[in-house]
């Protein structure tokens, strides 16, 4: 759409086009692990196997445990998948500049979050401020399993303990 005005040099009435708007989005792109470090498109999909972020994919076939650093990939998170089979296993007290968040998705921990001590069980959803100390045990019984996503590219970690 194009308005009418009058030009300082004659008081004749020109147009001026306005730019045309392109509202077309670019295909997605899709790549396998093989190719996603070497080859990163702001658009790109990546597909990313179990052998290459699974601690011991033969130890524990049916468990998830590992982590991956997802900024490689152009997201801001990084996720770690806890399978913790003895009572009293986790990680000792930390903390990063960034909020973590623990989906629980099997057993019962306990988190220690500041000075407070949360018990959370399979289902629930923990969410820790940045900055803020924690870290957290399996109560048992048996195995406690999370995912935590960390709200950053890459792992900032500040260990306490």
């Amino acid at each position: 759409m194009s308005r009418g005005r009058n030009s300082a040099a004659g008081g004749v009435a020109t147009k001026t086009a306005k730019p045309q708007e392109n509202n077309a989005k670019p295909a997605p792109v899709f790549a396998s692990t093989e190719d996603a470090a070497s080859v990163y498109a702001r658009l790109m999909a990546h597909v990313i196997d179990r052998d290459k972020w699974a601690r011991t994919p033969d130890r524990w076939p049916d468990h998830w445990q590992g982590e991956l650093q997802c900024g490689a990939y152009g997201s801001t998170s990084c996720l770690i998948f806890n399978y913790l089979p003895e009572i009293g296993g986790g990680p000792r007290l930390h903390m990063h500049p960034y909020c973590e968040i623990f989906i629980i998705r099997t057993g019962t921990g306990l988190f220690t979050v500041g000075d407070q001590q949360i018990e959370a069980s399979a289902g629930q959803i923990l969410i820790v401020p940045p900055d803020t100390p924690h870290k957290f045990t399996n109560l048992g019984p048996g195995p406690l399993e999370t995912t935590d996503i960390h709200e950053n590219g890459s792992f900032i970690t500040e260990w306490l303990e």
